[in-house]
C-alpha cells in the first residue's frame, strides 16, 4: 500500500492513487492541488490499518482461554477480513449470501462479545446486547418488509451508536484492553457520527470541500482496527479482581446510562416536526421560465440557474443529472466540466457522471458557471461551423461550375436582349417551371400534372411547367428574351411548341438551384419580361442529345426558351415529338 502510494506520487497517475486509496477511480475526477497530497494521506492511513490487523497479538496468549473467548477472536478476525476484502469476494458471487453471511457473522460476535467482557454487571451486557441487535437487526426487518422511513430508520444508528459507546466503557473496566485500542474505537465512533452527519450536509447542498466525503469515509478504517485489536488483546490474561472492584464501584453510574437511553430513543423514533429544508431545489418545475438570459442574471443567481437547467426535464423529457445526486455533487460535476476542453471529453466526462445532454442544452447550462470558457467554444464552434460552410460552398461552386461548362448557346449567332446558358438540375419526375416570382394574386397556375398528360407542357394564368425526357440530372437549358418574335428555327429539335403567359410584376423567371430540392438553374439566367408588365408568347424547343460513352456525365437533353411581347394565348405545336 505504501509504495503504491510513493509510485502514484511521483508519477502523477492520480488514478492508481485513487484505487490505492478507495479501491475506486473515481477520485480522478476531483478537481484541486489537495487531491494527491489527500489521496496520498489516505494510502499512509490505510497502510497503518493494515499493519494494526495483520501484526497479531500484542500479548503472550494466556493458556486455557475460555471457548466463548477463542470463538469471539475467530469471529473478530473473520469480520475484520470481511471489511477489508472477504464481502466483496462473496458479494461477486450473490449479494444475498454476502448480505446474510455478514448479518448472521455480526450477530454471533455481539452475544459472544457480550458474555466475555468482564467487569460489568448483567444488566449492562443486557443492554449492550439489545442495543446492538437492534442496531443489526432493524435494517434487515425493514428491508424484508420493504419498509423505508427515514424517522424509523434512524433508530439502528443511534442504537449501533449506543452500542459502541457502552462496548467502549466495557472495555475499560474490563482491564484486559489497553488505552490505545479504546482510544481507537473511540475515534471509529466519532467517524461514525461524521459520516451521518455529513450524509445530511451533502444533502442540504451545504458542502463546500469536494474531500469531506472521503475523508470521513476513510476514517472507517479505524473501526476495522479496533475490532481486529480487541480480538489480538483477548489473547491476554483475564481481569482480575481489580475489574470486580471496579464493576462495583461502577454500578451506581448505571442508572444514569439506563435514564440517558430511556430519554433519547424515543425521540429517536418520534423524529423531527418537520423535514430538513435543503438551499437548493430540484423539483421547481417553473424555475426554467424565471431563468433570463446570462447577462441578465444576477450573480448570486447564476449557481442556482445552472442546477434549475441541470435538473429540468421538460425539453428533452430527461433530467440533465440522475434526480438522486445532490445539488452539491451537480455543481461540483458543473465545475469539472468547465475544465474540460473539448465538446466530446466533455460528453464522455458527463455519461462517467451519469449525466447526458445535448452539447446545446450543456453549453446553455454551463454557461452560468464559467461564460468565459463557453464563450471561448462556442466561439471556436462558430468559426469551425463558417469553415465547414465556405468548404462546401467551394464544392458547390466548383460542381457548378463543371455542369455549366458542358452547356452552350443553340443559337449563337441569334443575338437577343436577354439571354444566358446553364445546366438544369432535374429532381425526382422531372420538369421545372417558369413563372413571375413576385405575383401575389391568386388565379389559375399551370400543372405538372397537365404538363405530363398533355406530354409536353401546360400553361396557365403568371405560369408554364413544361416536362423533359430524363429526372435526377442535368440538362442544358438556355434563355433568350426578344422585343419581336425572332425566327422559327425548327431544324434539329424534337419537340416545339408555343403558349401565352402572362406577367403581372414585370418578372418571368426560370427558379435557380436550389428551388423546391435539389432542381433548378446551376447559373444565373436573366428574367424574361423585357417589357415589364403584360402578356408574352412563349416557345419552348426540346431535344435529346446523343449519349456519350466517354463522358457519362455529360448532359443528355438541351431545352431552349423564346420569350417575345404577344397578347395571344393561343396554343401552337410548331413541332410535335417525333
Amino acid at each position: 500500500m505504501a509504495v503504491t502510494a510513493v509510485l502514484a506520487v511521483v508519477s502523477g497517475e492520480v488514478s492508481a492513487l485513487s484505487v490505492a486509496a478507495t479501491a475506486t477511480t473515481w477520485g480522478r475526477l476531483m478537481q484541486g492541488a489537495w487531491v494527491v497530497p489527500l489521496l496520498a494521506g489516505i494510502c499512509g492511513l490505510n497502510a497503518w490499518a493494515l499493519w494494526q490487523v495483520l501484526r497479531g497479538p500484542a500479548l503472550p496468549r494466556a493458556e486455557g482461554s475460555p471457548r466463548d473467548v477463542v470463538w469471539l477472536r475467530r469471529l473478530l478476525y473473520a469480520g475484520v477480513a470481511g471489511d477489508f476484502v472477504l464481502w466483496e469476494l462473496v458479494e461477486a458471487l450473490s449479494d444475498i449470501v454476502e448480505y446474510v453471511a455478514s448479518l448472521v457473522l455480526w450477530v454471533a460476535t455481539l452475544i459472544l462479545l457480550a458474555r466475555v467482557v468482564s467487569g460489568v454487571s448483567a444488566r449492562f451486557r443486557a443492554i449492550t446486547l439489545a442495543l446492538g441487535l437492534i442496531g443489526t437487526l432493524t435494517p434487515a426487518l425493514l428491508l424484508f418488509l420493504d419498509i423505508f422511513s427515514f424517522r424509523v430508520f434512524s433508530l439502528p444508528t443511534v442504537a449501533s451508536l449506543g452500542w459502541t459507546v457502552m462496548t467502549l466503557i466495557g472495555q475499560r473496566r474490563d482491564g484486559r484492553w489497553s488505552g490505545a485500542t479504546i482510544g481507537i474505537g473511540r475515534i471509529a465512533l466519532t467517524a461514525s457520527l461524521a459520516f451521518s452527519v455529513l450524509g445530511l450536509v451533502i444533502r442540504s447542498g451545504w458542502l463546500l470541500f469536494d474531500g469531506s466525503f472521503l475523508v470521513v469515509k476513510a476514517f472507517g478504517v479505524f473501526t476495522a482496527v479496533w475490532l481486529a485489536r480487541t480480538a489480538h488483546e483477548l489473547a491476554g490474561p483475564a481481569a482480575g479482581p481489580a475489574a470486580e472492584t471496579t464493576s462495583r464501584s461502577a454500578a451506581g453510574r448505571e442508572p444514569r446510562l439506563l435514564v440517558a437511553a430511556a430519554l433519547v430513543l424515543p425521540l429517536v423514533v418520534v423524529g423531527a416536526e418537520e423535514g430538513a429544508r435543503f438551499g437548493f431545489t430540484g423539483l421547481d418545475e417553473g424555475c426554467r421560465e424565471r431563468i433570463r438570459a446570462y447577462a441578465d442574471t444576477r450573480p448570486q443567481d447564476r449557481r442556482r440557474s445552472f442546477v434549475c437547467l441541470a435538473r429540468d426535464d421538460g425539453h428533452g423529457g430527461k433530467a440533465m443529472f440522475p434526480g438522486n445526486l445532490p445539488e452539491q455533487r451537480i455543481l461540483a460535476h458543473g465545475e469539472e466540466l468547465c475544465a474540460v476542453p473539448g465538446a466530446e471529453e466533455r460528453q464522455a466526462l458527463l455519461r462517467r457522471a451519469g449525466g447526458s445532454a445535448t452539447t446545446d442544452e450543456l453549453g446553455d447550462a454551463l454557461e452560468f458557471l464559467c461564460p468565459g470558457v463557453i464563450a471561448g467554444q462556442r466561439a471556436d464552434r462558430a468559426r469551425e461551423q463558417a469553415r465547414e460552410q465556405a468548404e462546401r460552398e467551394r464544392e458547390l461552386a466548383a460542381w457548378k461550375a463543371e455542369r455549366n461548362a458542358r452547356c452552350s448557346d443553340p443559337w449563337p449567332r441569334l443575338r437577343a436582349g436577354r439571354q444566358g446558358t446553364a445546366a438544369y438540375s432535374l429532381f425526382e419526375g422531372g420538369g421545372y417551371d417558369v413563372f413571375d416570382d413576385r405575383d401575389s394574386v391568386e388565379g389559375p397556375a399551370a400543372d405538372f400534372f397537365e404538363a405530363v398528360d398533355d406530354g409536353f407542357i401546360d400553361a396557365a394564368g403568371s405560369s408554364a411547367a413544361i416536362m423533359t425526357y430524363g429526372e435526377n440530372e442535368a440538362m442544358c437549358l438556355t434563355v433568350k428574351a426578344f422585343g419581336a418574335a425572332p425566327p422559327l428555327r425548327l431544324k434539329g429539335w424534337d419537340k416545339v411548341v408555343e403558349v401565352g403567359i402572362l406577367s403581372r410584376s414585370g418578372r418571368l423567371v426560370v427558379p435557380p438551384y436550389p428551388e423546391g430540392g435539389d432542381s433548378g438553374a446551376l447559373g444565373p439566367l436573366p428574367g424574361l419580361a423585357v417589357d415589364g408588365p403584360g402578356r408574352y408568347r412563349m416557345r419552348v424547343y426540346a431535344r435529346e442529345l446523343e449519349w456519350d460513352e466517354d463522358d457519362p456525365e455529360a448532359p443528355a437533353e438541351e431545352h431552349l426558351i423564346v420569350v417575345y411581347p404577344g397578347r395571344s394565348t393561343k396554343k401552337v405545336v410548331h413541332r410535335p415529338w417525333r
